[in-house]
């Protein structure tokens, strides 16, 4: 999963099949560290109800798809699911860091030997 801020809805007068009645948002990936934009910008389907200005979990390709099953009722025999790349899947309330990302396991420097 990644982190990114809703940044805008995107409207549409007409929608491919599965896509009705699907809120599209815009959203910015965020760095996990710095919440800073790492990126660019694009359209996700909401999952969670999601609004403006709040920082949100999403999933992208395969996963953006399974995103959707369940919702509404859409996993009854010959309901088509959506064709989305991008898909909102939680909102995030807050969180905490206990190490910088350099400093996982496999990342940054190479360990000592002894």
């Amino acid at each position: 999963m990644k982190q990114a801020k809703v940044i805008g809805r995107v409207f549409c007068s007409r929608q491919c099949c599965g896509m009705e009645a699907k809120t599209l948002l815009l959203i910015q990936p965020l760095d996990w560290e710095t919440d800073k934009p790492s990126g660019d910008p694009l359209v996700a389907g909401d999952t969670v109800g999601a609004g403006a200005g709040e920082t949100v979990f999403f999933v992208a390709s395969r996963e953006a798809i399974l995103a959707f099953e369940g919702w509404e009722g859409e996993t009854a025999v010959g309901t088509p699911l959506p064709p989305v790349d991008a898909a909102i899947v939680g909102i995030i309330d807050g969180k905490r860091l206990i190490a910088s990302v350099s400093e996982l396991p496999g990342k940054g420097k190479l360990p000592e030997r002894q």
